[in-house]
C-alpha cells in the first residue's frame, strides 16, 4: 500500500431519537471512529478501508445499535445487517439478519471485493447473503464469529425486557409506539480520497423487537449505502426506519441529487428529502416518515467537497474529519419534536482536500 492517501471521512450514529445523558459519549464515539478510518486512510488504504475501519469501531460499542449492543428481536436474539459500496468499482456487499458476526461489515466488505473475482464454472459471486450461507461464507473466509450471546450488552437486554413485557401485557398503545420507532440508530460511514475514490457502509441491528429474519435497509441495494466516482463523487449512508428507506431507496436518492454541480446544493437536498421521501407516494398513509442519512460530495478538479446531513427523526449525531486535521469534530443535529416525521432538516459543512 502507498503511503500518504488524504481525504476526509464522515460517520454517523442514526438519525433517530438519542438520550440527551449520552449525547456527549456518542460525540466521542463519532470522533474515534473518524480518527480510526483517517488513521486507516494515511496508512495507504483506500476510502473502502477507512469506512470499515470506522464502522468496525461504532459496532464495538456497547452504544449503538450494530454489532455489539444491537437492538434485540422478538425472540431476544441479535440479527445484524450491513453493506458496503465501492463507487471507484461501482460494486456492492451486503449481509442480512445475521448472527455470531463479531464485525458484520467485514463481512460486507469480502463480499463486496469477492465481486471482482472470477469463480469457476462461470458461477456468479454472491453480494447478498443471509442465514446458514452467511456463516458458511464466515468460516470460509476466516471471518471473526463467536457465540450469538455474547453480542448481546446489558442496555439491550434491558431494552428488549422493558418492551416485551408492555407487549404481552397489551399495553404496548400509541406512545410506546412512537419511542420504540425511533431508536433507530444505526450507524454508517462515508469517505472520499482526493483522487475521487469514495465508499460508503453502514450496519444496523434493527428495530427493537424485530420480527426474526427481518432485513432493513442495511442490506438492501440502494437503501443503505450508495458510492459512484465521478467529475463529482457522491456516496451516502442512510439511517431510520429501514421499511421506509427501502421504499424510498434512500442512500441513492440522495445521493444521486447531489450528483450534479448545481448551485444550491443544501436547497437540493431539501427538495429531494421532501418530495421523495416526506411526500413520496411510496411512503403514503404513514403519519411519520423517519429516515436520514450523510452525505459526501466531492469535485476532484476543484479538490473542493460537502458534508451534507439530513434527517426526519428527532437527532442525528455525526462526526468528520479531514486528514489534513489534528482532531475529528462532531455534532448533534435536532428537530422539533412537533416536526418529527414531517419535515427534513438539512445542514452541512465543505472540506478541501
Amino acid at each position: 500500500m502507498t503511503n500518504n492517501n488524504n481525504g476526509f471521512i464522515a460517520v454517523h450514529v442514526g438519525a433517530g431519537q438519542h438520550s440527551e445523558a449520552l449525547k456527549k459519549r456518542y460525540q466521542k464515539l463519532c470522533r474515534e471512529a473518524c480518527k480510526s478510518g483517517i488513521t486507516k486512510l494515511k496508512l495507504g488504504g483506500s476510502s473502502l478501508d477507512a469506512v470499515v475501519a470506522a464502522t468496525i469501531v461504532l459496532e464495538n460499542s456497547p452504544l449503538t445499535n450494530a454489532g455489539y449492543g444491537s437492538n434485540l428481536t422478538l425472540s431476544g436474539d441479535v440479527e445484524c445487517d450491513a453493506s458496503i459500496m465501492d463507487g471507484s468499482k461501482l460494486i456492492f456487499g451486503a449481509v442480512g439478519a445475521v448472527s455470531g458476526i463479531k464485525n458484520p461489515i467485514t463481512m460486507a466488505k469480502s463480499l463486496c471485493e469477492h465481486q471482482s473475482i472470477k469463480i469457476s464454472h462461470g458461477r456468479v459471486p454472491p453480494s447478498i447473503l443471509v442465514g446458514s450461507g452467511a456463516h458458511l461464507w464466515a468460516n470460509e473466509m476466516g471471518i471473526e464469529m463467536l457465540p450469538a450471546e455474547e453480542l448481546i450488552s446489558t442496555k439491550a437486554r434491558k431494552i428488549y425486557n422493558h418492551y416485551k413485557r408492555k407487549l404481552e401485557a397489551g399495553k404496548n398503545n400509541e406512545s410506546d409506539n412512537k419511542i420504540t420507532k425511533r431508536r433507530m440508530d444505526t450507524v454508517g460511514a462515508v469517505c472520499v480520497d482526493a483522487n475521487g475514490n469514495i465508499s460508503s457502509a453502514c450496519s444496523s441491528g434493527g428495530i427493537i423487537l424485530k420480527y426474526p429474519g427481518r432485513v432493513g435497509q442495511a442490506g438492501v441495494w440502494g437503501c443503505g449505502v450508495w458510492a459512484h466516482n465521478g467529475p463529482w463523487s457522491v456516496g451516502a449512508s442512510t439511517s431510520g426506519c429501514g421499511e421506509h428507506l427501502i421504499r424510498t431507496t434512500l442512500a441513492r436518492t440522495i445521493a444521486e441529487s447531489l450528483s450534479m454541480p448545481i448551485p444550491n446544493y443544501v436547497a437540493k437536498l431539501h427538495k429531494t428529502m421532501k418530495d421523495n421521501f416526506i411526500d413520496s407516494e411510496y411512503l403514503n398513509g404513514l403519519d411519520e416518515k423517519l429516515g436520514g442519512g450523510i452525505a459526501i460530495r466531492y469535485s476532484i478538479d476543484e479538490s473542493i467537497g460537502d458534508l451534507l446531513w439530513t434527517h426526519s427523526t428527532n437527532s442525528m449525531i455525526l462526526g468528520y474529519m479531514s486528514s489534513h486535521d489534528l482532531n475529528a469534530k462532531s455534532c448533534v443535529s435536532s428537530l422539533e419534536s412537533c416536526q418529527v416525521g414531517k419535515k427534513a432538516i438539512v445542514e452541512g459543512v465543505c472540506f478541501r482536500l
